[in-house]
């Protein structure tokens, strides 16, 4: 059957060297739209290189030999641009390979711009299933009764996320969760001489490839009280210890606020200023959790602390601090687009617009 788009699934083996991840191999399948497939495969020889890990050379097979006289990363990305053409979108099983990809394009002084619309399969599939723990390619693949090749190399564990896509109807899944709506959820959790200070702050916006409109904020401010007591502890060794326990008592008006939030958000991209990790320890306190959706950060997006941190309530009011944020929601508005096209978020209907 013929489909709209032509998918490449991707995947890429990595060794920490220097303190960096480099990629030491890059995996492609192209699925096109008439059902066809080709295939892709590169060793990539790290930059300065001299030894591979003997975990890594177990882990994949790779040897450091073959390492030695592969290409270089540019000379392998180039070779790999030629060979993706152009008008597909890209697949990838986890965040990792494109963060590493976008780190040695970087770092190669190349532009990054043709591994785009590349999309989170794993992260549409735990969405679309309500699934909260990271399933690994190898599981899912034993619950939808495929037959995975071998394992830590690029190639085949880039056939399995085509054999995944595909029998998951995986084009109908990303197509249902395209969407231009956006929930920025910002959250602090301080503690002060005799209360916690907790802040939330939650900003409904819709996006399009023109700019942002914001269609409501809500930010709530309030000290919540905390109990402390003392409880003994036993090391290995059977030294006797007394630590410290802080309880934090919730609040009614914040669970309120955090339950409104769990009932309506989803369908909506989650933005938040660097992670989910904060923002859960809020909602667990008032005894509710995340559903699972799609998450993008302010860290991310602007790359820079400074600029990050001017997204955190500083010493002003509420209403000043919605203001504040609101202006600079605006200012980087064209980032929350770059991020919307990058990731193909954008519904049919808003494209055309």
């Amino acid at each position: 059957m013929t489909r709209k788009h032509t998918y490449i699934c991707v995947d890429i083996e990595a060794a920490l060297i220097r303190g960096r991840q480099y990629i030491i191999e890059l995996g492609a399948v192209k699925w096109n739209a008439d059902g066809t497939t080709e295939t892709f495969t590169q060793l990539i020889q790290p930059y300065k290189f001299k030894k591979l890990n003997p975990h890594i050379q177990k882990l994949t097979g790779i040897k450091t030999e073959q390492l030695l006289d592969a290409p270089s990363f540019k000379e392998a990305m180039y070779k790999f641009k030629r060979w993706c053409r152009r008008d597909c979108i890209f697949l990838t099983f986890g965040e990792f390979d494109r963060k590493v990809l976008e780190s040695e394009l970087e770092r190669n002084y190349m532009k990054n711009d043709f591994i785009f619309p590349m999309i989170d399969f794993q992260q549409k599939y735990m969405i679309a299933h309500h699934i909260k723990e990271q399933p690994s390619l190898l599981g899912l693949m034993g619950q939808l009764g495929l037959e995975a090749e071998i394992q830590h190399r690029a190639l085949a564990d880039a056939d399995s996320l085509r054999q995944i896509f595909e029998a998951t109807n995986g084009e109908q899944l990303i197509e249902e969760q395209k969407t231009n709506e956006v929930r920025v959820l910002l959250s602090s959790l301080k503690p002060a001489e005799t209360h916690y200070d907790l802040l939330i702050s939650s900003i409904d916006l819709r996006v399009s490839p023109e700019g942002i409109e914001r269609e409501g904020i809500t930010t709530l401010y309030e000290k919540l009280s905390f109990t402390t007591r003392e409880e003994k502890q036993t090391d290995a060794e059977g030294k006797v210890e007394v630590i410290q326990l802080t309880t934090i008592h919730p609040s009614k008006r914040a669970k309120e606020m955090l339950a409104n939030i769990v009932a309506t958000v989803d369908g909506r991209v989650i933005l938040t200023r660097a992670g989910l990790r904060p923002l859960s320890k809020v909602f667990r306190l008032h005894g509710y959790s995340l559903p699972k959706t799609e998450v993008m950060t302010l860290q991310q997006l602007l790359l820079d602390e400074e600029t990050l941190g001017r997204f955190s309530m500083q010493e002003e009011s509420t209403h000043a601090f919605e203001a504040k944020v609101c202006r600079l929601l605006k200012q980087y508005e064209h980032l929350i687009i770059e991020e919307f096209n990058k990731r193909d978020l954008f519904p049919k209907e808003t494209i055309e617009v």
